[in-house]
């Protein structure tokens, strides 16, 4: 299973190359880097909340293994779900899902 990016060119850049070079001027370098157990990151378009995103990223140490929590926008479907296996598509790559620990997390869960 694909999860594609489904905004990818319209809130952020749609191609490898725009979205690094995007990227690249949200994040501030060379700031003091935290080990942190979660964050609250804002998600909206990168013109938007792209600059706060950017200065959270820039202080965290990055763990091998994300989980990532978003909102369901639409209102259509599950109102809360996991993906056990598959990829998700952006536009750097695919990236894999930890299939073990996606399967931990629901089977340990009361809503997924």
């Amino acid at each position: 299973m694909i999860r594609r990016a489904a905004v990818a060119g319209t809130f952020y850049a749609g191609t490898q190359e725009r979205l690094r070079a995007q990227a690249g001027d949200l994040v501030i370098r060379d700031r003091p880097r935290v080990r942190a157990v979660g964050a609250v990151v804002p998600h909206a378009g990168y013109i938007y909340s792209g600059k706060v995103a950017g200065a959270v990223y820039a202080r965290l140490t990055f763990p091998e293994v994300f989980v990532i929590l978003g909102p369901n926008h639409t209102g259509l479907g599950a109102g809360a779900s996991i993906m056990t296996y598959g990829v998700w598509e952006t536009p750097l790559g695919q990236v894999p899902i930890d299939g073990d620990l996606a399967r931990t997390i629901r089977d340990h869960s009361q809503i997924l």
